[in-house]
């Protein structure tokens, strides 16, 4: 496979992310930003492909289940991170290309971590962020390493890629951030939203590390925190709302061909749909473009939403990737176990609504 690349400095990757975030559209200026931008961004996949093997290895020796998959950050991800984070630039952004394993549970997280930390490896690792023990203001946990490319291939040498390990349970509960923000225009993942949304998923974010018997920070005692979670669960009626997020992805679900290697996946959210596009594992810069070209078509809709993945089937892509299918049938599941851990009554979907009049 030929890989795409980088073909600019790491100083005018940087003055190209700040220029995107100033020029006006339309212009010259804004147009060679956008070129070094998709170079930069496309370059990634070689060293991501890299750190995949690397993560799969670790991840299938400890839990022979594991979903592991690659992402390319979002266009609208990138630009709203270096427009929130004064001090970041696009040439130290850390996840501009990431890979993800979903295993088990919290404690096969760490045993990945901890594998993973004493790989023998030339990549470097450069970072490793615990979010079990000391979770995201969000509520968000798991756990991030970031690795830079170290190989044989001298162009990619210092490229970072983020590799994300989370307990089934773990990415359950960031798969519904994820669908709510997305479907209620709410950067919820970034702490940024409605109150009563930031507050549920907080303390449910509790409640669901107590269903794998995780220590819980100090900040919680003295709250009885699915109190707090029960009577905000109710006030958003949120069983009808979730229901009301599903997506249709028959398509998807009766998808069967295995190897598939990248997709292109397209969230429509004022129609409820989603639509994907297949290419096969040597057909990256083929891949690359066409995400190029819809995320163009798409940046001025709101309602609609682009992501370039990698999975060996449609089933792990959907695994990996609940969110783009607002699919939180796990999440659902766990906030039940929730209900009957405390031995409570879950509203059924109407009832909160009902219950307000």
């Amino acid at each position: 496979m030929k890989w795409i690349e980088p073909k600019y400095s790491k100083e005018k990757v940087k003055r190209a992310g700040i220029g995107l975030l100033t020029y006006d559209l339309g212009t010259d200026e804004f147009f060679n930003a956008s070129v070094i931008f998709h170079n930069w961004r496309s370059a990634h996949a070689f060293p991501m492909q890299i750190m995949l093997d690397l993560l799969r290895k670790n991840s299938i020796r400890i839990d022979k289940r594991a979903v592991v998959v690659q992402r390319l950050k979002r266009v609208p991800s990138i630009f709203f991170k270096l427009a929130r984070e004064k001090n970041m630039s696009l040439s130290r952004m850390e996840d501009i290309a990431g890979c993800r394993a979903v295993v088990e549970n919290s404690r096969y997280v760490r045993r990945i971590a901890d594998s993973l930390e004493n790989s023998r490896t030339k990549n470097r690792l450069t970072r490793i962020r615990n979010y079990i023990d000391s979770p995201k203001p969000s509520g968000y946990r798991g756990i991030h390493l970031i690795f830079k490319y170290n190989g044989s291939k001298e162009k990619f040498i210092g490229m970072s890629v983020e590799l994300q390990i989370r307990s089934k349970v773990q990415h359950s509960w960031a798969t519904a951030v994820e669908v709510v923000g997305a479907f209620t225009k709410q950067a919820l993942k970034a702490s940024s939203g409605e109150s009563i949304w930031l507050d549920f998923f907080r303390y449910a974010s509790v409640e669901f590390s107590k269903l794998e018997n995780e220590i819980i920070d100090q900040s919680y005692s003295g709250i009885d925190t699915f109190a707090e979670m029960d009577k905000k669960y109710r006030e958003l009626d949120l069983s009808e709302r979730l229901k009301a997020f599903k997506v249709a992805a028959t398509a998807l679900s009766q998808d069967k061909e295995k190897g598939a290697g990248y997709f292109v996946v397209l969230l429509d959210i004022e129609e409820k749909r989603v639509r994907f596009t297949r290419f096969g594992k040597q057909n990256l810069a083929q891949a690359t473009s066409f995400y190029n070209d819809q995320e163009e078509q798409c940046r001025d809709n709101q309602y609609k939403d682009v992501v370039l993945v990698s999975a060996a089937s449609v089933r792990d892509l959907k695994k990996a990737y609940p969110n783009y299918f607002a699919d939180t049938d796990d999440f659902e599941k766990n906030v039940s176990l929730v209900y009957k851990a405390n031995k409570s009554i879950q509203p059924t979907a109407g009832a909160s609504a009902e219950l307000r009049r």
